[in-house]
């Protein structure tokens, strides 16, 4: 009994930040094993249990799935990390995806997740175990994000998300580090214990009324708790080097082996000199690397920020056109992609025109082409990617336009800069999306001095490590 009251204590007072109205709804049972929870995320606890007015850490937070992970738990669980961690700098995004089963997901992960490269993802999505193992592994390859995974919560019987949930999930959970929320058994012994119909919980077959919400909410949010007696990062995944401690400039020169796919650059609150740096990996500019550029999400004539913002409800592509994936076969630059269809007849009957705002005209295709490669081979569209239906608020004619961007993940001069904020870390990714392997960094200074720099991180992904021997830095 003692037990229950403290977990209904917590229920009501987060009720006051979520969101939902305030409702006594009755609190789930009690975890059954507490000093689990928090299990592999716990570097990304720490950065928010150890901020502080004077030193407000950054957290990058994705939720990502289906319109299942959309609905307003999520914003719950957002809300109520903001309240319980208010010195945190906190970055959170939910690019969910309607209707998009792993299988479907699988593509524009490749430009809404592995370049966001956040601390925590929390993850929840049907389809295939096949597909949904490949998004799982691949972020645990190319970002050293920590991840949440969730079960299917229940709503009826089936075979599938039994399968789903006491098998495969905890399985790739073990196997990738990963964080693992058990929602469906907790929610069944809910429905048991209060006498509830699958219906109190839903608004339909599948979706989560404001109960549901809560109660999803609830679940997903005790799991995320700092717990000090558990390694915050066991797995080596981020490294901090501290100039003047562990690296040293020499001649204006600081000199750094590393392994891993991304490097930051944190600046040191020294007063500016107006020198910069030359930044070298393995002896070349950052620019250089082909693999340091990525698109963002192809969206149909409507900006990212309407599209992703949760006040609208608006999703994509489920009310805009778009395409799933672009893929390139040459290297990349930093510009704007434009794809104009013409012949316009049926979703699957169409041309349309490539135009790169620095390649120029780039080639004509048509949805029958598969796939489409532009003359400069940086558009390749496989004629799965075009999702054009269902369309809601937004008619598909001739002139109807699809952009994406390319993005530079890198900087080939590091020029030190004043900070607006002290209470943050001022950082500058120098490079990131490089091959998960060992690599030189070198900054030169361009007056020969040392630059005011505090630190260098290192990022180090856990899956396809080259090496696991420790690199020493020259001092």
């Amino acid at each position: 009994m003692k037990n229950r009251w403290v977990w209904t204590i917590v229920t009501v007072s987060a009720l006051c930040c979520s969101g939902f109205a305030v409702q006594a709804y009755p609190p789930p049972a009690p975890p059954a094993n507490p000093s689990s929870l928090g299990a592999h995320i716990q570097r990304t606890m720490a950065l928010m249990a150890n901020s502080s007015p004077q030193q407000r850490q950054t957290v990058r937070i994705l939720f990502y799935g289906q319109s299942t992970t959309k609905q307003a738990w999520s914003r719950a669980v957002a809300a109520d990390l903001r309240a319980r961690f208010p010195n945190t700098n906190f970055v959170i995004k939910n690019r969910s995806i309607g209707g998009c089963a792993s299988q479907c997901l699988v593509a524009p992960a490749e430009h809404d997740l592995y370049p966001f490269y956040p601390d925590l993802l929390i993850f929840h999505v049907y389809g295939s175990h096949l597909d949904y193992e490949k998004i799982i592994r691949k972020v645990r390859a190319t970002t050293t994000a920590e991840v949440l995974l969730l079960t299917d919560y229940y709503t009826g019987p089936s075979a599938w998300s039994d399968k789903m949930s006491d098998g495969f999930i905890p399985h790739f959970a073990r196997r990738y580090h990963s964080g693992f929320v058990d929602i469906r058994h907790p929610w069944l012994r809910y429905l048991r214990e209060h006498n509830y119909l699958l219906s109190q919980l839903l608004v339909d077959d599948g979706h989560l009324n404001a109960h549901g919400n809560w109660l999803m909410a609830e679940l997903v949010k005790r799991y995320l708790i700092y717990q000090p007696a558990q390694p915050s990062d066991p797995d080596a995944l981020v490294r901090t080097y501290v100039v003047g401690k562990d690296i040293f400039f020499r001649d204006g020169k600081l000199t750094l082996p590393f392994v891993g796919n991304r490097i930051d650059v944190i600046a040191s609150a020294a007063q500016l000199t107006g020198a910069s740096g030359r930044i070298r990996i393995d002896g070349r500019k950052p620019s250089t690397f082909p693999e340091l550029y990525s698109m963002t999400r192809p969206n149909g004539q409507l900006a990212a920020d309407w599209i992703e913002s949760p006040e609208t409800g608006k999703d994509w592509p489920w009310e805009v056109g778009a395409l799933m994936r672009v893929r390139a076969q040459t290297p990349l630059q930093v510009e704007d992609w434009t794809v104009t269809l013409t012949h316009f007849r049926s979703n699957t009957d169409f041309a349309f025109t490539v135009t790169g705002s620095v390649t120029g005209e780039d080639g004509a295709g048509s949805y029958a082409e598969h796939p489409f490669i532009s003359r400069s081979g940086r558009v390749v569209i496989d004629q799965s990617a075009w999702w054009l239906a269902p369309l809601t608020n937004v008619s598909v004619t001739d002139g109807f336009q699809i952009r994406w961007s390319i993005v530079p993940h890198f900087v080939d001069t590091y020029t030190p800069r004043s900070n607006p904020d002290p209470t943050l870390e001022q950082t500058t990714t120098l490079a990131q999306g490089l091959t998960n392997r060992r690599h030189t960094l070198e900054v030169l200074s361009s007056d020969g001095h040392p630059l005011p720099i505090q630190a260098i991180r290192v990022y180090h992904p856990l899956v396809g490590r080259a090496s696991k021997a420790a690199v020493k830095p020259n001092k």
